[in-house]
């Protein structure tokens, strides 16, 4: 059985060859080795590119959200970072790392996560951030048996709390976020006020 469509000898209502085969489309006969073979290819490119401009809408607009959804995460990021490290630093700047007893000035030192920042439930809990030395938070991967321990001592079982808590699956809307950079932008503030206090003589 014959996969070539179904043609007659003519001449091309398009290039103009004459006594060739063709194939009827609509009223006019187009050559079927070359216009109707071009046209068949032509259709096939311009209905792959309406689909793929059809799928890169909403695709488009959907990196714009994410895009400004990941800028405000980035911005939560280092005020939390930020406030941390300074609300555990004396009127001098200088902070004590939570597991270990490095004391750095805070502008050197990290803001440690108990539980991974990964759980978005728990990224900007201020009960699971502690400032930490580089050390700690990077070689020691937050040096967490000793973070553990010291949470605890702080509230007893917050950690085993902390852990059972980022098990559960917690959304923050992009708006939630928002608002949450508010807060934490007017609680820097405040705790950046004691270092500009003049020091104790």
């Amino acid at each position: 059985m014959s996969l070539l469509p179904k043609h007659k000898i003519g001449d091309c209502s398009q290039c103009g060859d004459k006594n060739v085969a063709c194939v009827k489309v609509g009223k006019d006969l187009f050559c079927l080795y070359n216009c109707h073979k071009n046209n068949k290819i032509k259709q096939q490119i311009d209905r792959a590119s309406e689909r793929n401009r059809i799928r890169t809408l909403p695709h488009n607009e959907d990196k714009e959200a994410i895009d400004s959804r990941n800028s405000i995460i980035q911005d939560l990021d280092y005020y939390y970072s930020r406030y941390i490290r300074i609300l555990y630093s004396d009127n001098k700047g200088q902070c004590k790392c939570f597991t270990c007893t490095t004391v750095k000035h805070f502008s050197l030192m990290q803001n440690g996560h108990f539980v991974s920042r990964k759980h978005i439930g728990l990224r900007y809990m201020l009960k699971n951030q502690k400032p930490q030395c580089e050390y700690c938070n990077c070689n020691l991967h937050g040096n967490l048996e000793v973070y553990a321990a010291n949470l605890n001592l702080e509230e007893n079982g917050l950690s085993e709390r902390l852990i059972e808590q980022s098990r559960e699956v917690e959304k923050i809307s992009t708006d939630e976020l928002k608002q949450m950079l508010v807060d934490i932008k007017a609680k820097l503030k405040t705790v950046e006020q004691k270092l500009k206090k003049p020091l104790n003589k």
